[in-house]
C-alpha cells in the first residue's frame, strides 16, 4: 500500500507601512508665525493616504502645533481610519517635533470628522436639549468633556497629554446633507440626526 506525502504550502503576504514627510511652505497660511513645518501621511506598500497631519513650530516661544489637515471633498476615509493613521504618525512626528510642548491642535469644521460629529451631536442633545440655540461658551465646555476630549485623550495618553480646553468659531447645525457632503460615514443612516452640530474647532492640550 503506498501513501502520498502531501506537502502544504502556506503563502504569507507581509503588508508593509512606514510614515511619509512632506515640508510645508505655502500650503497652509501663516508661513510668517512659523519656524518650520511638515506634513505627515501613512504609506501602505504602494497606497500613499489622504490624510495628512501636519505639525509645526511656531517662530514665537517654539510651542509645537499640530493641523489636522481634511480638506473638504475628499471623503475617502472614515474619522475610525484617520485616528488608526494618527496613531501611527505620532511616534514618527515625535521624532521631529517636540510634544512636551504641543499647544493646539486644530480641526477645522466638526463635522469634516464624519461620524465623530455624529457622536457628539447626539451627546451634545442628550446632556442640552433639543434647542438649536447655541452658545460658544456652554459648546466649548462641553466639548472639552465629549468624545472628542475622550478620543483624543487616548490617543495623547502615550505622551502623557490630555486636553485642557476647546475653543469654537462659528458655531450652528447644519444639515445631514452638509455632512455627508463633507465626510465618508460608517454610522447607519437611520441613525444619523437631521441636523448635526458644527464649529471651527480647537483644542488646546496640557502635560498630565
Amino acid at each position: 500500500m503506498s501513501t502520498n506525502n502531501a506537502k502544504i504550502v502556506v503563502n504569507k503576504t507581509t503588508t508593509k507601512t512606514r510614515i511619509g514627510r512632506k515640508t510645508i511652505t505655502d500650503e497652509i497660511a501663516g508661513g510668517a508665525y512659523r519656524k518650520r513645518a511638515t506634513g505627515y501621511y501613512v504609506i501602505t506598500d504602494k497606497d500613499t493616504s489622504t490624510f495628512m497631519c501636519i505639525f509645526g513650530e511656531a517662530k514665537d516661544g517654539g510651542k509645537t502645533w499640530i493641523a489636522l489637515d481634511i480638506p473638504y471633498l475628499k471623503r475617502s476615509m472614515t474619522y475610525k481610519r484617520r485616528v488608526s493613521e494618527l496613531e501611527l504618525i505620532l511616534p514618527e512626528a515625535a521624532k521631529d517635533y517636540s510634544l512636551d510642548s504641543l499647544g493646539t491642535i486644530s480641526f477645522g469644521r466638526l463635522i469634516l470628522s464624519g461620524d465623530l460629529a455624529v457622536d457628539i451631536t447626539k451627546e451634545y442633545r442628550q446632556k442640552l436639549g433639543n434647542s438649536d440655540k447655541v452658545n460658544n461658551k456652554i459648546a466649548s465646555e462641553f466639548l472639552a468633556k465629549s468624545k472628542l476630549a475622550t478620543d483624543l485623550n487616548k490617543i495623547f495618553e502615550p505622551f502623557l497629554l490630555e486636553v485642557a480646553e476647546v475653543s469654537v468659531e462659528k458655531l450652528f447645525f447644519t444639515t445631514k446633507k452638509d455632512l455627508y457632503w463633507a465626510s465618508k460615514i460608517e454610522t447607519e443612516p437611520s441613525k444619523v440626526p437631521e441636523k448635526i452640530l458644527d464649529c471651527i474647532t480647537w483644542v488646546k492640550m496640557k502635560q498630565k
